[in-house]
């Protein structure tokens, strides 16, 4: 990337797990903070671990980088490879909340079962609680070395605010705490219970009384999380959602596809335990059963990671020809995938904190431009949908919703009036990340102005 003259920005020190080489989702918010921040008049200074044990890896990332930018790694033990050897995993099989939030119908070896244990009363708030000491130690040097301005740590893993927290309190900076996920009971916090819960629940407010600021990527977020700490309402928190680059789609072609005069529907991304397809996948044994056709109309492509039970539900038999598995890929080739499709399929799962949910899986749907098929429940997500107009919502198990739907598409597809949906681009365009990251220089500002 460009080089520009850095010398008179002011400095935010950044507490990230996901950095490049990083892949998968949890990287792209802060990657994109970090991009267009010296834009605004900030220089970001990176905190990540060394050698951590990713669930996905994305050399193409650290393009994205500017060549200004400073990165401190430290070390960090993780607990995965010990998981492993317990396990009898291989030693290169990623480690993730695929491996630890399952069907409750999977059965899970007793030597899994104990390391969820541990996991869930051992490991608080997280897994990477390995990094703190040492994380806590390289951001001093940091701050001292880089005359930090401000401090902003990204979550989850939570350990991210414990080490923001530590970094508060030795330096005295203000310090902003970004929840990309809420925290305490989350999908993708281990579900703790007894003296367990209580300390993550006493971390938690501790985390979120000494921010100076609280950012959260969707109205759902802020709300479970002031559901447990009413006392801490204030004029802090801030909704800064996630977004799309629109550079990322900047040049790139679709991914050719084998059979174009198929009505493709596209997934990208993780699909595991609760997040499952049953309900879209009961919808097309009805539909195949009372209409063979839709075997040769219909084509669905699941481009990511998805766990072994759903991998058995989706090459089952009843639907050969019908759908496609594709391993994991850069961000680049998932987007290509994206733009080859004709609708780009959403699943949140139909539990009371998920309406809360605003992945960036959704926005990046958004940037392509594509409409939407969202299988999920009332909440943030549908209601975004919603006001772009940007596609069709049914319940995620209502099997006869969501085959009604499809029927309604295949009409629309084979009219010619799928792609001629109208959304609304005036809001899709100010999802943009360099949009976004200006309003994050705004929150900067004021708060280096205030100290």
């Amino acid at each position: 990337m460009q080089r520009m003259n850095t010398s008179s920005f002011k400095k935010v020190l950044i507490v990230t797990y996901y950095f490049p080489p990083s892949g998968g989702a949890g990287v792209q918010r802060v990657l994109k903070f970090v991009k267009y921040l010296p834009e605004f008049g900030w220089q970001p200074v990176i905190l990540a671990p060394l050698n951590a044990d990713y669930p996905a890896y994305d050399e193409t990332l650290t393009r994205e980088i500017p060549n200004t930018i400073k990165i401190f790694r430290s070390k960090i033990l993780e607990p995965y490879k010990f998981y492993r050897k317990l396990t009898g995993k291989e030693a290169c099989e990623a480690m993730d909340i695929a491996t630890l939030s399952r069907d409750g119908k999977q059965h899970r070896k007793a030597t899994e079962r104990i390391s969820e244990f541990i996991r869930s009363n051992f490991f608080i708030p997280d897994a990477r609680i390995g990094w703190y000491p040492f994380a806590v130690r390289a951001g001093q040097q940091a701050i001292r070395d880089e005359q930090i301005d401000v401090v902003l740590s990204s979550a989850p893993p939570y350990t991210c605010h414990l080490i923001g927290k530590a970094l508060k309190k030795s330096s005295k900076l203000p310090w902003i705490c970004d929840f990309r996920d809420s925290w305490v009971g989350w999908l993708s916090a281990a579900q703790r219970r007894g003296l367990a819960y209580k300390i993550e629940c006493r971390m938690e407010h501790s985390v979120l009384s000494q921010a100076d600021r609280i950012l959260t990527v969707s109205p759902g977020v802020q709300d479970d999380l002031l559901s447990r700490n009413q006392d801490l309402r204030d004029n802090r928190w801030i909704h800064l959602p996630n977004g799309y680059d629109s550079e990322d789609f900047s040049g790139l072609e679709p991914i050719p596809q084998k059979s174009p005069e198929k009505l493709t529907i596209t997934y990208s991304g993780s699909l595991y335990g609760n997040r499952n397809p049953d309900g879209l996948l009961k919808a097309l044994k009805d539909l195949i059963e009372a209409d063979p056709s839709w075997r040769q109309v219909l084509q669905l492509i699941f481009v990511g990671r998805v766990g072994k039970p759903i991998q058995e539900q989706l090459n089952h038999e009843k639907f050969t020809g019908m759908i496609k598995l594709i391993p994991y890929v850069t961000h680049s080739e998932s987007i290509r995938y994206l733009l080859a499709s004709d609708l780009l399929l959403l699943i949140i799962d139909d539990a009371p904190a998920n309406k809360g949910i605003l992945t960036g899986k959704l926005y990046e749907y958004l940037g392509a431009r594509k409409p939407i098929l969202a299988l999920a429940p009332e909440g943030n997500a549908v209601d975004l949908i919603r006001e772009l107009n940007a596609g069709f919502i049914a319940p995620p198990k209502d099997a006869a919703r969501i085959k009604d739907t499809l029927i309604q598409i295949r009409k629309m597809w084979l009219g010619g009036q799928l792609n001629q949906k109208r959304f609304h681009e005036e809001k899709i365009h100010a999802l943009d990340r360099k949009s976004l990251t200006g309003q994050l220089a705004t929150i900067l500002n004021d708060l280096s102005h205030a100290k």
